[in-house]
């Protein structure tokens, strides 16, 4: 890795950072002020000394935004010298710290891989990055890798930091300009001050690369699946099915452990959106590797304090292949006399384009959608992809709550298993 530092000059005192994300916006934004002066801030160095541009890779950007940056942008960094920082998260917490993929005025490839994906925490958790609240997955895996960086790049000194927002964003400049870093941060949206909106953007870049630059995002954003977004979206995951076909698996595991966890929200799932305008090629290529995968008998548990609050028990019980697994959850459904259910409707969401609950699921108890607090559980299977979890707290709490006729169905359902992994040792 090459690192090449210049100070700031007198006339120049202070570091113009522009976060890029590789997006419409924040590509046009950068092309026009390297190639043209008069619409270059005056706060940045004539020979960009003091310019750093910054990259937050997620792990999970589609290859063909970072083929478009590799062939159009790079070489413009290359040739005014300008200084690219590369970074990613180290792990799922703060304290692994941030690692940085690359520091140099000469960057020739993007490592688009990052280093801990956000899609691999997903994975571990048996989790989807969800709609509404305040984007979490964006500042975990962009935000606060960008702004370590920063603070310990910089330390007291101020520095203006350039962010792409378009003239359609004013909300997200208002939250923006509010984060300051202590007063070290002084915020400036050049692109807002263009009067540039998307659409603007993309016709720049059309009109200077011959090129319709797509909208940067993570392969399984549930933002991107909109009204005016999925077009875009669906055609990836058609031209890309090896990338895509992951994304399926994992929203599989995740609609296993909780049906109402569509990625574009309640009875809204990839897989069945996939299915509806016919891009089979991912679903075919995940059903494929799951068959090759060990696959699990979870036991899922929730205790609802009130609606979408709640606290969660994964455990793997047994482990085997996929059609082993199935087998053995149908015999243990037999032994307990608890029924196996499947296609049912998703509790709590209206079918839409014939999305329903496909996971074959032993239903211990079933949570009301009234009273609170109340309870869930089931048995069901998937992919072992998953790992066990639950709070140190969880079990007695859950005692607490758990009522006589559970308690007899959780005695029953753990009978069962103990046979069917008795059986199975007896005929290995």
């Amino acid at each position: 890795m090459t690192k090449t530092r210049t100070p700031v000059s007198r006339r120049y005192p202070m570091f113009y950072v522009w976060s890029y994300g590789m997006g419409a916006e924040s590509t046009a934004g950068l092309l026009r002020m390297l190639t043209d002066p008069a619409a270059r801030p005056d706060t940045i160095a004539p020979d960009f000394s003091n310019l750093i541009i910054v990259i937050a890779q997620t792990g999970d950007e589609w290859s063909t935004t970072g083929r478009l940056v590799q062939h159009y942008i790079l070489p413009l960094l290359r040739r005014h010298h300008v200084r690219l920082v590369e970074v990613a998260r180290s792990g799922p917490r703060r304290a692994d710290g941030v690692a940085v993929l690359q520091d140099t005025r000469q960057p020739y490839r993007l490592h688009l891989d990052g280093v801990y994906k956000l899609s691999r925490e997903n994975r571990v958790t048996g989790t989807m990055p969800q709609l509404g609240g305040v984007r979490k997955c964006s500042q975990k895996a962009k935000g606060a890798p960008l702004d370590a960086w920063r603070a310990r790049e910089f330390g007291d000194q101020p520095y203006l930091h350039a962010i792409g927002f378009n003239a359609d964003e004013g909300a997200r400049i208002t939250r923006d300009a509010a984060y300051s870093m202590g007063g070290r941060r002084i915020p400036t949206y050049p692109i807002h001050e263009w009067g540039w909106t998307r659409q603007d953007c993309v016709d720049y870049l059309l009109r200077e690369l011959g090129v319709v630059w797509p909208k940067s995002c993570c392969r399984h954003c549930p933002y991107a699946g909109n009204r005016l977004g999925w077009p875009e979206q669906r055609a990836r995951f058609a031209a890309l099915p090896e990338e895509a076909a992951q994304h399926v698996i994992d929203e599989y595991v995740c609609l296993a452990l909780n049906p109402r966890s569509g990625l574009f929200g309640p009875g809204r799932s990839l897989i069945t959106r996939l299915r509806r305008d016919q891009v089979t090629e991912p679903v075919t290529l995940a059903v494929a590797r799951m068959k090759t995968m060990p696959w699990a008998i979870y036991r899922v548990r929730r205790l609802y304090h009130a609606p979408a609050n709640a606290i969660r028990s994964v455990d793997r019980v047994l482990f085997a292949g996929h059609r082993t697994i199935h087998t053995e959850l149908a015999e243990i459904g037999r032994l307990s006399g608890i029924a196996l259910t499947r296609n049912e409707q998703i509790a709590g969401a209206p079918v839409r384009d014939g999305d329903r609950d496909i996971h074959p699921r032993l239903w211990l108890r079933r949570r009301s959608e009234s009273t609170y607090p109340t309870l869930e559980e089931f048995y069901t299977v998937a992919p072992a992809l998953a790992q066990d979890k639950e709070l140190s707290t969880f079990a007695a709490t859950w005692a607490t709550h758990t009522d006589p006729v559970l308690a007899r169905l959780e005695h029953r359902a753990e009978a069962a298993i103990t046979a069917v992994h008795r059986a199975r040792h007896v005929a290995a």
